[in-house]
């Protein structure tokens, strides 16, 4: 039992700070799962079924890695009568979705289940001196909030999950050019500095689950590009950010400890690993508006290591990021800040003065442990962190979340997932009766999950996922899933 929880520890350590694609070794893996459940605003119905394939190769000086996604998912219709999704049709085809994204509910259109704005409009004495003091763009049509600098904010209590969506497919080629020096270019190269909040293992795992506690985003971070080359919709590393009333309940703040994502890179890696120095081209790169994407990794002891990342260095709205993991015997920590949007220009390039959210700064802290129990099979994951904005109406969002793992037999395994967050509220509506009670909103999300190894191949596993979202305006609203999923990996 000791060594076996030595073991899992030392395991847990190298995937908290893994430097590897995203598969960690030569492997082909292929994830199948099909569910049921009530989407946000919806009626019990089936999910559908979706299929992940991937692989990596080494041979030679070359890795190359290739991950294919394809589902048949179920979209909803809006219905203007009663004000909610129906069940529209199933779709197949390669797909962005996946369990954890669709538990939410697919739109026709594109967009998330839930209202298209608060379920409560602002009294015509609330609008008129809105309208005065410059904040609405309509006294008739009271619905949005109007910044300082032109942005004005649509209040709506719909969710927006944008980055909970994965990618459709991805592609790397990694030259290995000498022992210490590595070339990639991809689609999703993943090289990683260090630790930072995350969905479990990744979206398509069984143990995926809410990260940061679910706060909802326009935010894409999945390629960190610098602008599309192509028709497809890839996610920009830029980031803004998410007013308080424009979505259910934001604050959410990306951690930038990827600096190769698609985009072409070299990097340094010193003999045992203790260095690692590299250097990326995001997708979009111009040379007449030229940025690079930095990363530093510094291993000092097997259970010591230290990181640091800029996205978008020389260019507007940058990201910065450090992290630092340590672990002695059962215990795993792992820190990590992120400050986002570094250097900002708003339409009018004026500097940021504390009045204009345009420019705002974003602020990001957390840390998790990862506790083996020893004379167990008792792992405890306990995270918690907190996300600050630099422009003064926002208050501050935070979030905290636990994942317990019991081992009851060497192949049954349960793993029980919960969160809570609390989202970020514009202290400006304690100026108006109509908003005066509007809070941040907020998050509870609970996932328990069975899995039950099959033979060292192939696993099931059995999961429940529920969670429950007041919005800003108070509306509550809930979805739920459960299902199946079948690894199998060579």
């Amino acid at each position: 039992m000791k060594k076996f929880l030595l073991g899992l520890s030392i395991a847990l350590l190298a995937l908290s700070t893994a430097t590897a694609q995203v598969l960690p070794k030569e492997q082909l893996k292929n994830t199948a799962w099909s569910g049921f459940g009530a989407p946000l605003d919806g009626d019990i119905m089936f999910y559908g079924f979706s299929d992940t394939f991937q692989v990596r190769l080494d041979r030679g000086k070359f890795t190359v890695e290739a991950m294919l996604n394809w589902g048949l998912f179920a979209t909803y219709s809006y219905n203007p009568i009663i004000n909610e999704f129906d069940f529209d049709s199933f779709y197949f085809g390669t797909s962005n979705y996946n369990p954890l994204a669709i538990k939410y509910g697919v739109v026709q259109n594109g967009g998330w289940a839930g209202r298209n704005r608060a379920s409560r409009l602002i009294d015509l004495p609330d609008a008129a001196l809105m309208a005065l003091r410059g904040y609405t763009n309509s006294p008739t049509e009271p619905t949005s909030i109007k910044h300082a600098e032109g942005d004005y904010v649509e209040f709506t209590d719909r969710a927006n999950v944008t980055n909970t969506i994965q990618d459709s497919y991805y592609v790397n080629f990694v030259y290995h050019i000498s022992k210490n020096f590595d070339f990639g270019v991809g689609t999703k190269l993943s090289w990683q500095v260090g630790p930072a909040p995350t969905y479990g293992s990744w979206l398509w795992s069984p143990d995926a689950h809410v990260r940061q506690g679910g706060f909802a985003t326009n935010y894409d971070d999945r390629a960190g590009a610098l602008w599309p080359t192509s028709l497809e919709s890839v996610g920009t590393y830029r980031y803004k950010v998410d007013a308080p009333g424009s979505m259910d309940v934001v604050g959410f703040v990306p951690y930038a400890n990827k600096y190769a994502k698609r985009a072409l890179a070299f990097r340094f890696i010193s003999d045992e690993h203790v260095v690692e120095v590299g250097a990326a081209l995001p997708n979009g790169f111009s040379t007449s508006d030229p940025i690079i994407n930095l990363g530093v990794k510094i291993t000092p002891q097997d259970w010591l290591s230290f990181g640091l990342a800029f996205e978008g260095l020389f260019g507007n709205r940058a990201n910065f990021y450090t992290g630092a993991t340590f672990g002695v015997n059962y215990v795993v920590v792992n820190l990590y800040f992120a400050a986002d949007a570094l250097w900002a220009r708003s339409w009018n390039s004026k500097r940021f003065t504390g009045d204009s959210v345009s420019d705002a700064v974003a602020f990001g802290t957390g840390a998790d442990v990862r506790i083996s129990i020893p004379n167990t099979r008792i792992v405890l994951h306990p995270q918690a962190g907190v996300n600050i904005f630099q422009y003064t109406n926002y208050t501050p969002a935070w979030y905290t979340g636990m994942s317990f793992i019991l081992g009851i037999t060497k192949k049954i395994t349960f793993d029980l997932w919960g969160s809570f967050s609390m989202g970020s509220r514009d202290k400006r509506w304690d100026d108006y009766d109509s908003t005066k009670d509007w809070t941040g909103g907020h998050i509870l999300n609970i996932k328990p999950m069975f899995s039950f190894e099959l033979n060292e191949n192939s696993s099931i596993s059995a999961y429940a996922d529920f969670e429950l979202r007041q919005a800003f305006d108070g509306v509550s609203r809930k979805c739920w899933s459960t299902g199946v999923f079948w690894t199998y990996s060579l």
